[in-house]
């Protein structure tokens, strides 16, 4: 055999060094990967999301910076801080990492001068995020000391809103959701506390305020998440977000701080409700007062950055005129025991499911024009008004129903009555029993109906008459 020459020997290392090279480094990466997807698979919760790495300072060294020893601590600690500017302020951190491939300029709700068209980024058509809270005094509900919570609402940013908007985000239970995640039982045992229902059914309210408020966040959709979501994960999410944000403005003691504190005889002024509340808040909220003038209900104004799953709501003033009286507004206890029955105009309703046996019977009227409204929805002004069943739901809401049917609005904004529906709508009734549907109290209709013939009323402005309508009790 000739022996192997130098030349040779160059021109082999010219051809092997680099192939084996690149051998062990695709081995190297094939080994990596397999790490990845043995963890992936152990806890799937700890994908780090694209854009990351450079915030978690894992580019150098990833595989000594996650290992099986503290995955846990990771996805607990390190992960939700950076999910959440300031996570430790958190009474329920987020269990598991969202799907953060947005742009980090995004643009505030309601300003989206940017074009954002992932609407798992940005908040649409809603934009602005109400943390709501009632005072229940008679019967009182709740912690003497604390507000409880009505909801999270998102509006939309002329401060009308939507309802029930995605059915098949839809929920039949909460408890036996949120039993499945980690801290649920926790969590399930702080709204048992300060997510109150009036008649004692805490449930009912809770799947009323995820199916009616939840179901229209464009941001807590499931195809939010990425390739991350677990089953119903954005049902705990809205109600560990609901819980943070309702931690965020204690009502109870910004009041006690300014001196305003419960009391059977002392009343405040609006003015001093609303500087208190505003001085901590920063900016000014809504506050609403019972037919006795009595404070029950207080409701936070924000706009958001980001999806919801961020939490980086950001407070605003009050887009709607709160409506206590100047003077005289009493700020009653839960022990509160009146000597004779008092009205409140608070939830009353066992539960938020209609029912035919409930309800009071009355007409509808227009504001200063002639006739009503007869069983279909339709304006008439020869003939009899026909009876309207207006039916307390326990979130302080309303159904309407005539013999016609259930009431709702359609998708062209008109109001009718029809045995067809099978979903009634929810109205709202004001201290003046006028009507509004989604943040809205005005009605419309191209011209007064004709002898014998019949119009339709929409809601909103538009038509040639504008009026308002109003519940008439017999």
């Amino acid at each position: 055999m000739k022996p192997i020459n130098s030349k040779s020997i160059t021109i082999l290392s010219i051809i092997i060094i680099p192939v084996w090279s690149f051998y062990i480094s695709y081995l190297y990466e094939l080994g990596l990967k397999s790490w990845d997807s043995i963890v992936t698979r152990i806890t799937p919760e700890i994908q780090i999301p694209l854009g990351l790495e450079k915030d978690l300072e894992l580019q150098n060294n990833p595989i000594e910076s996650i290992t099986p020893s503290n995955l846990k601590s990771t996805t607990t600690t390190t992960l939700t801080s950076i999910i959440h500017e300031s996570s430790s302020n958190f009474k329920f951190p987020g269990v598991y990492p969202k799907d953060l491939s947005c742009p980090t300029d995004l643009p505030l709700s309601c300003s989206n001068h940017t074009n954002v068209e992932n609407l798992c980024c940005f908040e649409h058509p809603g934009g602005i995020v109400l943390q709501t809270q009632f005072w229940d005094y008679n019967p009182g509900i709740g912690p003497n000391d604390s507000f409880t919570i009505h909801g999270t609402w998102g509006d939309n940013c002329d401060g009308t809103f939507d309802q029930f908007c995605d059915s098949s985000m839809k929920i039949s239970s909460v408890k036996s959701i949120l039993q499945n995640f980690p801290n649920g039982q926790s969590l399930l045992d702080y709204m048992e506390i300060y997510w109150k229902d009036y008649k004692g059914l805490d449930e009912n309210l809770w799947l009323h305020e995820f199916n009616k408020h939840a179901t229209c966040y464009s941001t807590l959709k499931s195809k939010c998440y990425g390739d991350n979501y677990i089953d119903n994960q954005n049902v705990y999410d809205f109600f560990q977000i609901s819980i943070n944000l309702f931690e965020k403005v204690p009502t109870f003691n910004w009041l006690k701080s300014e001196g305003i504190i419960p009391s059977n005889f002392k009343t405040y002024t609006k003015l001093e409700i609303l500087n208190a509340l505003t001085k901590n808040f920063g900016y000014q909220p809504f506050i609403s007062c019972d037919s006795n003038n009595a404070l029950n209900q207080v409701w936070y104004y924000h706009i958001v950055k980001g999806s919801i799953l961020n939490e980086n709501f950001i407070p605003i003033d009050s887009l709607n005129p709160s409506n206590c009286k100047s003077t005289g507004i009493k700020f009653l206890p839960k022990s509160y025991q009146p000597k004779r029955p008092i009205i409140t105009k608070t939830h009353t309703s066992p539960n938020s499911s209609p029912t035919d046996k409930i309800g009071e019977l009355g007409f509808i009227k227009l504001s200063n024009l002639p006739g009503c409204l007869i069983k279909n929805g339709k304006w008439y002004v020869s003939g009899t008004c026909a009876n309207y069943k207006l039916i307390k739901l326990s979130t302080g809401s309303y159904n309407l129903k005539t013999n016609a049917g259930w009431c709702t609005i359609d998708n062209s904004n008109e109001f009718i009555c029809s045995r067809f529906i099978k979903t009634p709508f929810e109205f709202n009734l004001d201290e003046d029993d006028k009507i509004s549907a989604n943040g809205q109290n005005i009605w419309n209709s191209n011209k007064i109906p004709q002898r014998f013939h019949q119009e339709s009323i929409n809601l909103g402005k538009g038509g040639n008459i504008e009026f308002s309508i109003k519940f008439i009790k017999h």
